[in-house]
């Protein structure tokens, strides 16, 4: 498929204007007839899967993958999370378009393309993407519709009040141990991606290299620790903006822990672990509040991971 006359622009526009811009703020546009997609059995608080399966006749030369959301994403091509930061970020008001350079992830035959997608706030701008590439025989290709986008909802949902809710019973370990070639990839009953319509025109942001990303500076160890009833407060002895992690041993599946607002529902088995993934909290001391029955000695570890936003130095 060839680029029209509309997408090439904006990329024209999105590639050569930044080197006249001595400046680390991101490129603001208007939409130009980009099709959105969204969950259509989603409502404000779920995140969801999107997976779409692309065949290549021949190996690639090269490829971006353009990933666009008025939420925060993290991205897989065939099983390899090639997310550059922890979870996609937006400036402030605006909806955030980031490419990630996937050539050498594609191989002949057939390619799967998985978003985790958490919403920020409801909308139908959940996901754009568009693979722009170049086959080995110099062919060049531009896949952006939305035909065969399958979504499904995730184990987990990002409430309005910035905490999250996980369902560790339906939450995979491993997900290398899994086919994502397979149509049974994660779950079944995938329903189709709707294209969004009839949308108000948006500010689109193109995120370049430069622009602030969420990275985890490094892991602290709790301090001092005390407990009263079944809530237990471990203190790292600083403040830490991130996440609290969580390993428990010999929970029973569908028994519930909080952490620091964080609410999370054991899988059961050998280890749980609790820890958000799109969003964090501001605490140098976690409180664990355990199910009636359990006590310190199921919990095996507790971690602050401290999360910071960096800027990758420009270059002129």
């Amino acid at each position: 498929m060839t680029c029209s006359a509309t997408n090439m622009a904006r990329r024209l526009v999105k590639w050569f204007l930044p080197f006249y811009l001595f400046t680390f703020l991101p490129l603001h546009a208007q939409e130009f007839g980009m099709r959105w997609m969204y969950s259509p059995q989603a409502d404000e608080t779920q995140q969801v899967w999107f997976k779409r399966s692309i065949h290549m006749g021949e190996p690639t030369a090269s490829a971006v993958l353009s990933i666009g959301s008025e939420g925060r994403c993290i991205v897989y091509v065939n099983g390899f999370n090639v997310s550059t930061e922890l979870f996609s970020s937006n400036p402030r008001g605006a909806i955030g378009i980031h490419d990630y350079n996937v050539g050498h992830l594609l191989t002949k035959g057939t390619n799967t393309i998985a978003v985790w997608y958490s919403p920020v706030s409801y909308g139908r701008r959940q996901l754009y993407a568009a693979l722009t590439g170049e086959l080995q025989s110099g062919r060049q290709y531009y896949i952006a519709d939305s035909e065969g986008w399958l979504c499904h909802a995730a184990n987990a949902r990002t409430l309005p009040d910035g905490n999250e809710e996980i369902d560790g019973r339906a939450y995979l370990a491993d997900w290398k141990d899994y086919n994502w070639q397979e149509e049974s990839f994660l779950f079944s009953e995938w329903q189709p991606a709707v294209e969004a319509t009839d949308l108000e025109p948006a500010v689109i942001t193109f995120c370049r290299d430069d622009a602030p990303r969420y990275t985890m500076q490094h892991v602290l160890r709790r301090s001092t620790f005390s407990q009263q009833g079944r809530t237990l407060t471990y203190d790292f002895g600083e403040p830490v903006d991130g996440w609290i992690r969580v390993t428990m041993r010999g929970m029973k599946k569908g028994e519930v822990i909080e952490v620091n607002g964080l609410r999370y529902i054991c899988r059961g088995g050998t280890d749980d672990q609790a820890c958000r993934r799109f969003t964090t909290s501001s605490s140098g001391i976690a409180r664990i509040t355990l199910p009636a029955g359990r006590s310190q000695s199921n919990i095996t570890r507790v971690e602050a991971i401290k999360i910071i936003k960096t800027i990758k130095p420009q270059k002129y």
